[in-house]
């Protein structure tokens, strides 16, 4: 077979370029294999524009927030798939300090653009410090977008189940061969076993834990905000909720754990004195890079592959932009942008 890209895995990252790239006329080989507990479909999906503690506006925010959208929404269109959940953010002050560092940012007319007055009922919602309301937040249904992709690259005859050993990959400047395949390029999209993959092993990343839980609050079936403090709460309609998360660095162990459930749970009691019942539990392990930072691009030495890997948090928001940077730059040679070309770490 003969493809011009073959894209090893089908997470976030993964789906997000083949989309890229079919836009840019390109033929595709996407091969995953097809797990059920991968971090890409156990994560949340959420878009939360200000975040942590210092409620930092990244460069170009409202940039790869709009073209986010526009992204999800032709997709949407075309379908007819309710992916893209658009929500407000009910993000409550943990401590004092978060609401001190906000007094001085809730004037700076750069954050206009993403916030509004807090109103909630303190029997519901525990906010001593008091918070504020996040616009332009919302959500993906990340499972049902890979669903929606994988369908449509079996559609083309452009998707294979199976497993992709960098040591089986013979890489040349002419192109790259992989069993039966030939194509010009290969861009690894495999998660954390990025991590062992001779081509990127010495890339800065880590597998992290993380539990995420199923809940029922009757009593707290009205509220359609997301709501963040700390950890987040997730509405799903009427009384069912999803609440995380964690970050445990405790080795390759992508088992739901008693620990991490105890620690959502507490998160959860930060935000609401309403009683929760678990209904579910799961855990994956993420691709963590050091400072959150989005890495992509060809190998500094090894023609033709590629990576593109470890979104992180802001996946949902930020992978759209990305994904199309880097098809530009893998099919026409434009730049990558500022401080992502991988090649900057070698």
């Amino acid at each position: 077979m003969t493809t011009d890209f073959l894209i090893v895995g089908q997470g976030l990252a993964g789906s997000l370029l083949a989309w890229h790239l079919l836009d840019a006329g390109k033929r595709v080989l996407v091969v995953d294999r097809d797990e059920p507990g991968t971090s890409s479909k156990v994560a949340a999906g959420l878009v939360t524009p200000l975040a942590g503690s210092r409620f930092h506006l990244p460069p170009g925010l409202g940039e790869r927030l709009d073209y986010a959208r526009q992204f999800y929404w032709r997709l949407e269109e075309a379908s007819g798939l309710t992916l893209f959940h658009h929500r407000r953010i009910a993000r409550l002050f943990r401590d004092g300090g978060e609401a001190e560092v906000w007094r001085d940012l809730s004037t700076n007319p750069s954050h206009a653009r993403y916030h509004a007055p807090l109103a909630i009922d303190p029997a519901q919602l525990l906010a001593p410090h008091g918070g504020f309301e996040m616009r332009e937040g919302g959500w993906l249904d990340v499972p049902a977008f890979l669903e929606h992709t994988r369908q449509t690259l079996l559609e083309r005859v452009s998707y294979a189940i199976g497993a992709v050993d960098s040591n089986d990959v013979s890489a040349s400047a002419a192109g790259i061969r992989w069993k039966n395949v030939s194509a010009e390029w290969i861009v690894f999209c495999e998660g954390w076993r990025g991590a062992r993959n001779r081509f990127f092993d010495w890339v800065p990343m880590r597998p992290t834990a993380g539990d995420v839980l199923d809940l029922e609050l009757p009593d707290l079936a009205g509220e359609t905000r997301i709501v963040n403090k700390g950890g987040w709460l997730l509405p799903l309609g009427g009384e069912r909720f999803r609440a995380g998360s964690t970050y445990r660095h405790d080795g390759c162990d992508s088992a739901p754990s008693p620990v991490g459930r105890e620690e959502v749970l507490a998160k959860v009691a930060s935000i609401t004195p309403l009683a929760a019942k678990v209904t579910g539990h799961r855990a994956a392990l993420r691709p963590t890079i050091r400072r959150s930072q989005v890495f992509m691009g060809a190998h500094p030495s090894h023609g033709r592959v590629a990576f593109f890997n470890g979104l992180g948090s802001k996946g949902v928001l930020n992978g759209p932009w990305h994904a199309l940077r880097l098809a530009a730059h893998l099919v026409s040679g434009d730049p990558l942008p500022p401080q992502s070309d991988l090649r900057d770490l070698f």
